[in-house]
């Protein structure tokens, strides 16, 4: 009895100073927060910024004023040389995507995944590969004919080298038979950019995420002919294939997440996971990802570390048997 009661008083205290510990090391910001948005405005991840910042404010889940701050550039690497350069501010966070592995992996940008504090990751985004409506290219396949016969029948629009929407497409072209090292891509400051070329005729298809391209798919002046993800998708998406469907074993999706500053403190970090598991836990936030055919992946600080080790591993193994691995 003596020791049972010696081992809840030891379990009292240290649930005690559990309890105190967090209000001790407690930290919210003191002044106004900027979050990065690593594209032009009309992008996925601006869109995604403008969102948070949003129902930051609506449910009044951060004290501070949040500014939205667009680095378009270097596939990301403008982006992160403003957060680089915030080493140990936690009132500086990014949005951030593949390209942050992929950025690194191609030698695009000598910053790694590891040197910054990961917060969340938010969600999961599909690619489609699309072409103006009035295109004469009907299908998929038809791509793939053209392009495998010459590599530079068309001009393939993307938001960046070594983004998933790049990476997504080489991989596409490369299982389908086609000689990606002649294929001619031109490189833009985001989906909502790529998007405009399109519609232009500046360049005949993009590869991006649907979300950019639903209300022209709608309008009627773009159609979507293959999907990257592992299924269909609802809406207007219902009639597009995946690419395994089309005959292309490729399955990948992007994702979008929170990356904060260097050296960031554990309270710092908790402040962080606490108000993005209260944004994903919203109606808002649930009504967004079904509006922009986005897929629910959350993680905490903890889960999106794993994961970028994982996506690293895969990246790097595809970008190596692309020919595009820079660095070890």
């Amino acid at each position: 009895m003596k020791r049972n009661t010696m081992v809840k008083a030891v379990l009292a205290i240290s649930l005690m100073a559990a309890g105190a510990a967090p209000a001790q090391e407690a930290w919210k910001p003191t002044r106004a927060v900027t979050l990065i948005a690593p594209n032009a405005p009309g992008g996925t991840s601006d869109r995604t910024a403008r969102e948070l910042q949003r129902l930051f404010q609506k449910h009044k889940l951060v004290d501070v004023t949040v500014n939205v701050v667009n680095r378009p550039g270097g596939g990301g690497s403008l982006a992160l040389n403003q957060l680089n350069s915030s080493a140990g501010d936690p009132h500086v966070i990014l949005i951030t995507t593949s390209a942050v592995i992929s950025n690194h992996i191609t030698g695009l940008t000598s910053y790694n995944y590891t040197e910054f504090s990961p917060i969340a990751l938010l969600l999961g985004d599909n690619y489609g590969i699309n072409v103006r409506a009035e295109s004469g290219i009907k299908s998929a396949r038809d791509i793939l004919d053209q392009v495998r016969k010459n590599p530079e029948a068309l001009t393939f629009g993307i938001s960046g080298i070594g983004g998933t929407n790049h990476t997504s497409l080489v991989a596409v072209l490369k299982k389908g038979g086609v000689d990606v090292r002649r294929v001619k891509m031109a490189t833009f400051a985001g989906g909502g950019v790529i998007s405009l070329q399109l519609l232009g005729g500046h360049v005949d298809v993009i590869n991006t995420g649907l979300g950019n391209m639903v209300d022209h798919l709608v309008q009627g002046r773009m159609r979507t002919l293959a999907i990257t993800g592992p299924r269909r998708m609802g809406g207007p998406f219902a009639d597009v294939p995946t690419w395994k469907e089309v005959g292309v074993d490729v399955s990948l999706i992007g994702w979008r997440g929170i990356l904060g500053a260097k050296g960031l403190r554990p309270a710092e970090v908790a402040y962080w996971n606490d108000v993005f598991r209260k944004v994903v836990q919203t109606e808002d936030w649930k009504a967004d990802l079904a509006k922009n055919y986005w897929l629910d992946i959350y993680a905490n600080a903890a889960g999106m570390r794993k994961w970028l080790d994982s996506e690293n591993a895969e990246v790097r193994a595809l970008l190596t048997e692309l020919g595009m691995a820079k660095t070890q």
